[in-house]
């Protein structure tokens, strides 16, 4: 009988599945360069432009602060331990830390291999340019999604591997 190792994977959301935030990011930064030139106003208060600059630049640390807590809070793990059969599963966990007192701050979404009926792959054209997507399980015990983790990087090579563990308990 083969013998395998713990596999103990863990899958957060890719970074550059944030896009549109690194656009917005970069639109603040040339609509105040433009504004700097070409708006005779400013040019004549160069302390205008000089708050101008400072607000662009708190609030794309903000965008990139927004970012990196939103890729921090979700995770998809997957969990196979031949030895421990609590083990065997798939796990979802997304924070949502602007509820930070609320009973749905933390949610966790365990479903076991053999629970596990549907693994499907959802992405928009430009998640297929960027190698992210949307993977979507459904269980035995609702019939419906229970788990939607939002631009994970290679979505089918994610997919295929967990089915690789599931025909293991199958």
């Amino acid at each position: 009988m083969e013998t395998r190792e713990p596999v103990y994977k863990y899958f957060r959301p890719a970074w550059k599945s944030f896009y549109k935030s690194f656009a917005l990011m970069i639109l603040l930064i040339v609509l105040a360069a433009c504004a700097g030139h070409f708006v005779p106003y400013l040019q004549e208060n160069p302390a205008i432009i000089k708050w101008l600059w400072i607000a662009v630049v708190i609030i794309d640390v903000l965008i990139l602060l927004t970012i990196a807590v939103k890729r921090a809070t979700m995770v998809l793990i997957l969990k196979d331990n031949p030895n421990k059969p609590d083990d065997q599963e798939v796990d979802f966990t997304v924070c949502h830390p602007a509820r930070p007192f609320s009973s749905d701050f933390r949610e966790s979404i365990q479903i076991g291999f053999q629970n596990i009926v549907d693994i499907k792959v959802g992405q928009t054209a430009m998640q297929t340019l960027m190698n992210v997507g949307d993977i979507v399980i459904t269980s035995s015990g609702t019939g419906q999604a229970e788990i939607r983790a939002k631009n994970i990087p290679a979505p089918h090579a994610v997919r295929d591997e967990i089915q690789v563990h599931i025909g293991y308990y199958r």
